[in-house]
């Protein structure tokens, strides 16, 4: 829970001057529909899109346009927003809809993946803000496809990590931590890094992990890395339930997901391990 003194009134972070640049009125969507979509324009923009917009700045009421919403995040979300680990952990696989068997066997094998990797220090290294796993918002039906199209970020529950897309999930977790990308502090001087890097959408901004249907059933835990654009860069990683909380904290201690090939711009989904992906003692 937040401390009182850490809240962050409306304009202090980033994300707030662009829902004050986008935000309209007179849109025929839902409110939830449109801060959706702007945390994921938002994230597309780049870093040097975002670097635009300021942050740490008190604005006066008369300075908000009365139209502009300034709850679409939670107290605890805005304290916490663009300070917390680049690391997002998210469940993605509650069973079949309208299938409570299969329900069901997706809460056991969560839970079994869960305690598996907590015993291993995932709880201790990762704040629980940075921990995604609600039915109601990363389960089936709660996103909405055009013309009722299948979520093309999955193949009956398993996730794709396509390269280049930009995960649907990703964005409803964003949407409790819009500035988690860039963070705020300094949050100018990583983009003279880009400017010097070569390939500078090739860098890791964040890390998602993903509790899916491999993961649950399988203990294969799905290591996605992704840019300063939201996209899912081409090197994936299969890590066993016993080693994820290993490869968290590598992360964690500054060790990006393409140091684990030769190759960076292969699209592979590598497993860094071999045998059962629940075994305790499987082989590298």
């Amino acid at each position: 829970m937040f401390d009182e003194t850490d809240m962050m009134p409306f304009g202090h972070l980033p994300f707030d001057y662009y829902v004050m640049d986008k935000w309209d009125p007179n849109s025929s969507v839902t409110e939830f529909q449109q801060f959706r979509a702007l945390v994921e324009s938002w994230t597309r923009l780049g870093k040097s899109g975002r670097n635009e917009y300021p942050d740490g700045d008190d604005l006066f009421p008369e300075e908000i346009p009365p139209y502009v919403p300034q709850d679409l995040m939670s107290d605890d979300a805005r304290a916490t927003d663009g300070q917390t680990t680049r690391l997002l952990w998210i469940r993605t696989w509650f069973g079949r809809k309208d299938d409570q068997t299969s329900q069901n066997a997706a809460d056991a094998g969560y839970k079994r993946l869960r305690t598996i990797v907590s015993q291993h220090g995932l709880d201790a290294c990762l704040e629980k803000e940075c921990i995604f796993e609600s039915k109601e918002e990363f389960g089936p039906g709660s996103i909405t496809m055009p013309h009722g199209d299948k979520n093309p970020d999955f193949v009956d529950g398993v996730a794709c990590g396509t390269p280049g897309s930009v995960p649907s999930y990703m964005i409803t977790a964003l949407m409790h931590k819009p500035d988690i990308l860039d963070g705020l502090t300094a949050r100018d001087w990583p983009s003279e890094s880009y400017k010097r890097s070569l390939k500078p959408d090739m860098a890791q901004c964040l890390m998602l992990v993903l509790a899916d249907r491999k993961a649950c059933e399988e203990g294969w835990v799905l290591f996605l890395a992704v840019n300063h654009k939201g996209e899912v860069l081409p090197f994936r990683v299969r890590e066993t339930a016993y080693w994820t909380s290993q490869l968290i904290m590598e992360f964690m201690n500054g060790q990006d997901l393409d140091e684990n090939t030769e190759d960076p711009d292969e699209d592979i989904e590598y497993y860094n391990h071999r045998g059962d992906g629940w075994a305790p003692d499987t082989v590298s």
